[in-house]
């Protein structure tokens, strides 16, 4: 929002990120989002299993065929090696608002939605981050934020996952909390509020989502 002291040029963040992905510096982007060879064998081979399996039963014959001639046209090898690198568009550039930093510096838990700056305050969600931070320390909640301090309390890292801010906390936007894996050097430590850093992800209730140097903000990110 304009009256925002966080400022997000939405359109500017994206030609950023396509910008970096055309680099050599965007490798493990496309490493982190992208599914190895070896398991797409392994994925061919564990379907190839089942459809054998599938061959001498009586109602499954036909399943097991069908999945078998698939198998054998590569067609699961197929959808499972498509690279973000031929759709980087798909790709969704994110400010990540911290909330909790592990002991080890590394493993976080960060606030962010994939709306666009228009949608919603980003000043708000970065108060609420700083707000969670500080739920998420107290031993005694109020009653009426136990149902967020529980979520906040469920801290053992699990890699992507991601959980919606429930009602009344997200006040009917969509926000997400994720687990990510971080480097604090590379964040925007504001006095004020929570460290801001910029991430990489698939958008929707599920995938992948990845750190990006803070530089790539240049000329989107305004704190004024």
């Amino acid at each position: 929002m304009d009256s925002d002291r966080i400022q997000i040029d939405d359109a500017r963040l994206r030609a950023n990120l396509l910008a970096y992905l055309r680099t050599p510096a965007a490798e493990p982007i496309f490493e982190e989002f992208d599914t190895p060879w070896w398991a797409c064998l392994i994925g061919v081979a564990i379907l190839a299993t089942i459809a054998c399996c599938m061959l001498p039963t009586i109602i499954w014959t036909l399943d097991g065929l069908k999945a078998l001639w698939s198998v054998l046209k590569l067609e699961p090898l197929a959808e499972l090696s498509k690279s973000v690198r031929d759709d980087p568009e798909s790709l969704v550039p994110l400010v990540v608002h911290g909330v909790i930093i592990g002991p080890d510096q590394k493993h976080a838990l960060g606030l962010g939605t994939f709306l666009t700056a228009e949608e919603y305050s980003v000043d708000w969600l970065a108060s609420q981050a700083e707000r969670m931070g500080k739920l998420y320390k107290t031993d005694s909640p109020p009653a009426q934020d136990r149902p967020l301090w529980e979520l906040l309390r469920d801290d053992n890292y699990r890699p992507y996952r991601r959980r919606r801010v429930p009602e009344p906390f997200a006040e009917g936007q969509e926000f997400y909390l994720f687990d990510v894996e971080v480097d604090p050097s590379e964040g925007a430590a504001l006095p004020g509020v929570a460290v801001l850093f910029a991430m990489v992800a698939t958008s929707g209730e599920k995938g992948e989502i990845k750190q990006l140097p803070w530089a790539v903000t240049q000329g989107a990110v305004e704190i004024r």
